[in-house]
């Protein structure tokens, strides 16, 4: 896979976001203002119905944002052509359907056009890297979730775009491929690529991730340094239980405890 020597930039100022995409819906955001640059991991944190996936789907531009702006490369992001953003960033859903029969490795070729010249070494690293070689020639109506998982994240890196954005790309992974996942995160940012993946794990979340972003169900919003986010009185506001941060064999960790009355 290639190194991006064009910067990445992706840019977010008072964004605002409603459910559905509707202003007159329920509120997840306002004011919500940050960029995305190459070399960088971002996570979407925030419980459920809090926006995790709105706001991916809408740094994608498949919604617009009730209010504010998004720009990529300096360009506003709803006058991009569907085929030049395609260049630019991968989208990865939380669902995925599969109408009729098609092996593991067609699938992931299609994410990619005029693929011919990295089709070899390169497409077989990949697979390798997501586990996903042994299961080359199968249906992927076959697959479990989580192996049907790794094909659509497998898909996303072949796009070879330098911006990924991940909604809740682990949810079905055990833990030996949750952490094959932030390798190849990894190591796609550290070509000067990069992240931005909704999770519902913070343990995990702050293992990725050099920035955040901290959506608390009720409009409020924090984005930043993983560091400034991920502190445990926005975690535990955010989540409505006690969350602390720990240190464990030389390694920050979160302890979480019971919900308690009266935190929401």
């Amino acid at each position: 896979m290639r190194p991006w020597h064009d910067a990445i930039g992706l840019q977010a100022t008072g964004l605002a976001l409603h459910a559905g995409a509707q202003a007159s819906a329920r509120r997840l955001a306002t004011g919500l203002g940050f960029e995305i640059r190459g070399g960088e991991r971002w996570v979407v944190l925030g419980p459920n119905g809090a926006g995790k996936s709105t706001l991916i789907a809408t740094l994608a531009g498949l919604l617009p944002p009730t209010g504010g702006a998004l720009a990529l490369q300096g360009v506003a992001l709803a006058d991009w052509r569907p085929d030049a953003l395609a260049r630019w960033r991968a989208w990865c859903p939380q669902f995925w359907s599969d109408p009729f029969p098609a092996r593991v490795d067609e699938t992931v070729r299609a994410a990619r056009r005029g693929d011919a010249a990295d089709a070899g070494t390169a497409f077989d690293a990949l697979l390798a890297a997501l586990d996903l070689a042994p299961l080359a020639a199968t249906d992927v109506r076959r697959l479990s979730g989580g192996e049907r998982q790794r094909v659509a994240l497998a898909a996303a890196l072949w796009q070879d775009a330098p911006l990924l954005l991940l909604d809740e790309p682990t949810s079905h992974l055990d833990l030996a491929h949750q952490q094959q996942l932030v390798v190849a995160l990894g190591a796609h940012a550290s070509r000067g690529g990069a992240v931005c993946a909704s999770l519902h794990d913070v343990q995990l979340a702050w293992q990725l991730a050099t920035h955040a972003v901290l959506l608390d169900g009720r409009g409020g919003a924090a984005a930043g340094p993983r560091e400034a986010v991920m502190t445990p009185a926005r975690l535990s506001a955010a989540y409505g239980v006690t969350i602390d941060r720990v240190e464990v064999c030389g390694e920050q960790r979160f302890w979480i405890g019971p919900r308690r009355e009266g935190m929401s």
